[in-house]
Parts: structure tokens; C-alpha cells; sequence
């Protein structure tokens, strides 16, 4: 395996992951990708304006990107894909660790958001040491919108929130169970201070 920095040769191969990896996402949330042409453009763009992209390639196969961008004074890793029949190989970890490298010549942070609802993304940054949570994004929409059918109920330290369902989840039932009682808890009149106090509670006596 080998990987490489994005060339004018390899832009088409790039531009085909990228598309893919949208594809992908958009399924996994129950949306409908935007046409191609678009995603062509972006990262056509992307290529253009100096973007860090890297490829994995395997006998002359492109199997991977991923892109970082400069914002700000920051690095960020914008996407990571690796083809579905070439994971578990490693390639999404070259793939990272090939931009860490090259991030650490200008500075000594590197910076990613990631969709709590994704599961084994959440997985894999927090194997590669990326457990930090450095901001909440929060979301108003304006006016209705088809996303606003299915939420689930979080809580970060034991302030109410909402998440998009999506089509695709990988729950566990012990995950399952605590979103609906965590709802059933909010919607009955939980506050804040209730919640810490039964967790606080409950951790003291294991602790024990």
C-alpha cells in the first residue's frame, strides 16, 4: 500500500471517492445525496485551492482519501473514506497518520468534527487518541424541515439535548434502552440537577 499526495494525475480518482464517500453518508443518514456534478466541483475546488489530500492506492487502485483543510490558523481533517471491501486493512489509519506527519511541520494540533450518531467513526478517532471534545454544534432550523420527524434524546452532563435519527443506526440495546429512558426521564419534567444527582448517586455506589 502506498500513499500518496493528490496529483493532477490521480484528481479523477479523488473526485470518484469523494462522491462515493457522500453516497455513503447520505444512506447512512436516510437522505438523498446531491447530484454528482456537485460533489465534482467541491472537490475539484478543494484540489485547486491546496487542500492537503492524500490517496491510498493498492496495485495501482485508489482506495482511500483524506482531506485536510486550513481554517483560521487551524488544521482540519475534513473527510476520511476507505472503500467498504478494503476495510479493516489499516488504510484508514495510514491514511491519518500520513496527514498527522504532515500537519506536525506546521503546527501541533489537529482538529476533526465527527456525527455522534456515527458510531464506528466516533470508534475509530477515539483509537487513534482524538478524545478531546473541543465544541458543541448546536442547530435552529429556521423552519420545518423533513429532518425534524425523529430525534433522539442526549444529555451532556445532564443538559438536554436532541440528535437526527438516522436510517441506519448500529445501537446496541443497552444503548436503546438508555435513549428511551433518558426521553421518558425529560419528558416527565427531569431537570439537570435531577439527572447529576441520580448519576452522582449511582457512580458513588459502584464506586464502593
Amino acid at each position: 500500500m502506498q500513499i500518496l499526495p493528490l496529483t493532477e494525475e490521480h484528481l479523477n480518482e479523488f473526485i470518484t471517492l469523494y462522491i462515493e464517500f457522500f453516497r455513503e453518508l447520505r444512506g447512512k443518514q436516510g437522505w438523498s445525496p446531491d447530484e454528482e456534478e456537485v460533489y465534482k466541483k467541491e472537490a475539484e475546488n478543494y484540489f485547486k485551492r491546496g487542500d492537503m489530500v492524500f490517496l491510498a492506492v493498492e496495485e495501482g487502485k485508489s482506495t482511500g482519501f483524506i482531506r485536510v483543510s486550513s481554517r483560521e490558523g487551524c488544521f482540519w481533517i475534513e473527510e476520511l473514506f476507505v472503500r467498504p471491501e478494503f476495510r479493516g486493512r489499516g488504510i484508514g489509519r495510514a491514511l491519518v497518520e500520513r496527514a498527522e506527519e504532515e500537519v506536525r511541520k506546521h503546527d501541533d494540533t489537529l482538529y476533526l468534527f465527527v456525527l455522534p450518531q456515527d458510531k464506528d467513526a466516533i470508534a475509530f478517532w477515539k483509537k487513534l487518541g482524538y478524545d478531546v471534545i473541543n465544541t458543541i454544534e448546536l442547530v435552529k432550523n429556521l423552519k420545518p424541515t423533513p429532518r425534524d420527524e425523529g430525534f433522539h434524546t442526549i444529555e451532556f452532563l445532564g443538559e438536554k439535548f436532541r440528535i437526527f435519527r438516522w436510517k441506519y443506526e448500529k445501537l446496541t440495546e443497552k444503548e436503546k434502552e438508555f435513549l428511551e429512558l433518558l426521553d421518558g426521564f425529560y419528558k416527565r419534567g427531569g431537570t439537570k440537577e435531577e439527572f447529576l444527582r441520580i448519576v452522582n448517586k449511582a457512580l458513588k455506589e459502584w464506586l464502593k
